[in-house]
């Protein structure tokens, strides 16, 4: 089974060297906003990334999904009065979201896959968030050596990540081998039909 994330390491999550080697401009690159969409932040973390994206769609919405109470609490604490019409939380035990059927135009994922791909309910639960035509994006560590990040046994290579999409249904529109796109990390975009 998947190693899960611990709390007591959510000060690594706004480590500057992780915040280098994956940019938050590189997550908003790979979603291909227009300014618009909803999106959903599964496995939101601290919110790092989840602030840029929010910050990127001013007509949109972010729904940022997070399993422990600790990093929502840091999420919440980043939330701006700008961003609170546009971002909520949901605080999730048991990998759903409350809401609709295909409410997501994109479906983001920074550095959790490798810690869900074996959880058949939250990969099924993403797959139901997304609507026909809407963008499932990855972004995660990548199986080489790295001077940061988690130990290489701890991640997903790249084959064995198409292999989660591939299971979900979902087509993949682009991937990327670590230090092609990103110098540590893994990057996939895959469309839902």
């Amino acid at each position: 089974m998947a190693d899960a994330f611990h709390p007591e390491h959510a000060e690594r999550l706004e480590d500057p060297a992780r915040l280098a080697a994956l940019p938050q401009a590189a997550v908003v690159d790979l979603l291909r906003l227009h300014g618009d969409e909803t999106i959903v932040d599964y496995g939101a973390g601290t919110g790092v990334y989840t602030v840029a994206v929010a910050e990127a769609v001013p007509d949109g919405r972010v729904i940022a999904v997070e399993a422990l109470a600790r990093l929502a609490e840091m999420l919440r604490a980043k939330i701006t009065p700008e961003l609170t019409a546009r971002l909520q939380i949901v605080e999730t035990d048991a990998n759903t979201v409350p809401e609709s059927d295909g409410v997501a135009d994109r479906v983001v994922m920074v550095d959790v896959l490798h810690h869900l791909y074996d959880q058949p309910g939250a990969l099924a639960e993403v797959t139901r968030l997304l609507r026909p035509g809407g963008l499932f994006v990855v972004a995660d560590w990548g199986d080489k050596e790295r001077p940061i990040g988690p130990p290489i046994g701890h991640v997903l290579g790249l084959a064995a990540a198409l292999d989660v999409i591939a299971a979900m249904g979902l087509a993949v529109v682009e991937s990327h081998e670590p230090g092609t796109l990103l110098p540590n990390h893994l990057a996939i975009v895959a469309a839902k039909s």
